[in-house]
């Protein structure tokens, strides 16, 4: 009778330790994801954003003045969402060029177009505004410096053709409100049309009922999924 009880409480003291170590782990997982969104969201302390301040910025931006000045067929540009895909490895029929910059807003795109014009594509497909909206930038100078990036690419390409892509929308997790999103996107679609360019919308075709982006894993970059819609409605503009 006293082994029962001694194996009793040696259970209940195993089964105690393993619910415990569950919800140490379950704690932990949710600080990490709960710090990641925080640290996304959150604004540089100081009163407005500066992009060169962005160490990913100088980084890629002094690696893209480096490189050797060629021809290629196309150019990715914009922030992390463009930076993390190989677009290289995935249109292999083309030249292409990523000029995609981690945590990017339109003025950095904006005051580093040299390194784009002098790869003199026959096509650029841009994507940027996210992060103008996570820094809080006001969207008429995110629409500002978009419209002097057009401005200056179809002067200095005139031959280019210029793909206006919306902006992706970000999982509801990250506390950013997908209809700023929209609205960025609105105006785009309205600033294309006056450039006479072709407008990309990507957010519709990656957006789910409720409004949010489920093919990401961090609220923010898309997982394969995402990608595979992304660029099928890429490769339907290139056929």
């Amino acid at each position: 009778m006293k082994k029962n009880k001694t194996s009793f409480y040696k259970t209940g003291f195993f089964i105690l330790l393993a619910g415990c170590l569950l919800l140490g782990c379950m704690t932990l997982i949710l600080l990490i994801r709960g710090n990641y969104f925080a640290m996304f969201k959150q604004t540089m302390s100081q009163d407005s954003y500066d992009y060169e301040s962005n160490a990913s910025y100088i980084q890629r931006s002094t690696q893209f003045d480096m490189l050797p000045v060629q021809d290629t067929d196309i150019v990715f540009v914009g922030d992390s969402i463009t930076a993390r895909f190989e677009w290289d490895e995935y249109f292999t029929d083309y030249k292409v060029a990523n000029r995609g910059i981690d945590s990017d807003v339109t003025e950095g795109v904006y005051n580093r177009l040299d390194t784009i014009v002098s790869q003199t594509p026959e096509k650029i497909f841009l994507m940027v505004g996210i992060n103008d909206i996570r820094q809080d930038i006001p969207q008429e100078t995110t629409l500002s410096y978009y419209e002097k990036i057009l401005d200056e690419l179809m002067e200095a390409l005139p031959d280019c053709e210029i793909y206006v892509q919306s902006v992706l929308p970000v999982h509801t997790s990250t506390g950013i409100n997908n209809t700023a999103v929209q609205s960025l996107n609105t105006s785009l679609k309205a600033l294309a049309a006056q450039k006479g360019l072709p407008y990309l919308n990507i957010y519709s075709s990656v957006v789910n009922e409720e409004n949010n982006f489920t093919y990401t894993v961090d609220g923010v970059h898309p997982t394969g999924d995402g990608y595979a819609i992304w660029t099928e409605i890429v490769e339907g503009v290139l056929e």
